[in-house]
């Protein structure tokens, strides 16, 4: 099942690579499952979302028997019109059913990126200007799962990607400010973060990134060397060396829920070849975790759960520099 929040402002009758005002959003729903290009949602209202939501964990529940429905928040990065938000849960959906073996229910939050790539830097300050309708979003979807807390037994996931990191952590940060701190049932019980367009010390305990620590019960950070799309942001950020890209600078001051993967060896040009995605447009190594089937095993494995050790396909980095079992890679 597919939801969505968006903070775009419609123009000329279509959602705009502009916000909202007054950090302002809306919920659909009623997803209508035409072609790409003229598919999209035909109901907006928290309060039809919010039945539309727990009448589906209640159906994968009572029909098909999941005794615990994963649900997920993903949140798309730079270069994304508002159609391409919709093809990207879309092809998450997919991607994860094959592995999971139902469709998990995703939630997008598609805010306003220009859907070019020469608009990197517009898209950052988009990102920014976004995160107080982000932020309200969280504090409705915390109010959610606190007021269905015993009736909702579910797996909580949030998928961010790209730029998208960038929104969850400045949204995590306002969030800790508005409650101090997670109360009762934590937000997500995983957090994945792909090819995160963050500093290589975001995560830090001193910094500020340390906030999605605190509304998770793990982080699973996966990253390559190989993604030439965070080596350019490096550059457009003068030169800092990009989380997606290079790892954690230092794996000591990371909080103890996180974990970093190292998946170079399937994050790659030559792995990657042949995917495509739901526009037929060849998938590319910024974007290959979300459809190369090797990294979706271990993220599944993630989101369900399985103790970092007993991950399938994993070995342990061994580092003489690093205390903590908190850096992986795939084999």
């Amino acid at each position: 099942m597919l939801l969505m929040i968006t903070n775009r402002r419609i123009r000329k009758g279509k959602y705009s690579d502009e916000e909202m005002l007054g950090k302002r959003f809306v919920y659909q729903y009623g997803y209508n499952g035409k072609e790409q290009g003229s598919d999209g949602f035909h109901k907006t209202g928290k309060k039809g979302f919010e039945t539309a939501l727990f009448n589906e964990i209640n159906r994968l529940k009572n029909e098909e028997g999941i005794n615990t429905p994963k649900i997920g928040l993903y949140i798309h990065g730079y270069n994304n019109n508002y159609q391409g938000s919709i093809d990207e849960i879309y092809d998450l959906e997919n991607s994860l059913r094959s592995v999971i073996g139902y469709a998990p229910i995703i939630i997008g939050f598609s805010w306003p990126s220009s859907g070019k790539v020469v608009h990197y830097l517009s898209d950052k300050e988009e990102a920014r200007d976004s995160v107080g309708a982000f932020t309200r979003a969280l504090l409705d979807i915390n109010e959610m799962v606190t007021k269905n807390e015993r009736n909702c037994f579910s797996a909580t996931f949030c998928i961010a990607h790209s730029m998208g990191n960038y929104v969850l952590r400045k949204g995590t940060e306002y969030l800790h400010d508005a409650l101090g701190g997670p109360k009762g049932r934590l937000l997500f019980d995983e957090v994945i973060l792909i090819a995160p367009d963050l500093a290589s010390d975001a995560l830090e305990m001193d910094n500020k990134g340390q906030y999605i620590a605190y509304f998770s019960r793990r982080v699973h950070v996966y990253y390559s060397k190989n993604d030439r799309a965070l080596k350019a942001s490096s550059a457009k950020r003068f030169g800092k060396n990009r989380l997606g890209r290079h790892g954690a600078d230092n794996y000591n001051k990371l909080p103890g829920n996180i974990i970093l993967i190292d998946a170079k060896g399937y994050a790659n040009k030559e792995s990657i070849s042949g995917y495509i995605d739901r526009a037929q447009s060849p998938v590319s190594v910024h974007s290959s975790y979300r459809y190369h089937t090797r990294i979706l095993e271990d993220i599944t494995e993630a989101i369900s759960s399985i103790d970092r050790d007993q991950i399938t396909g994993r070995k342990r980095i061994e580092n003489e520099n690093t205390t903590q079992n908190n850096h992986y890679i795939m084999v």
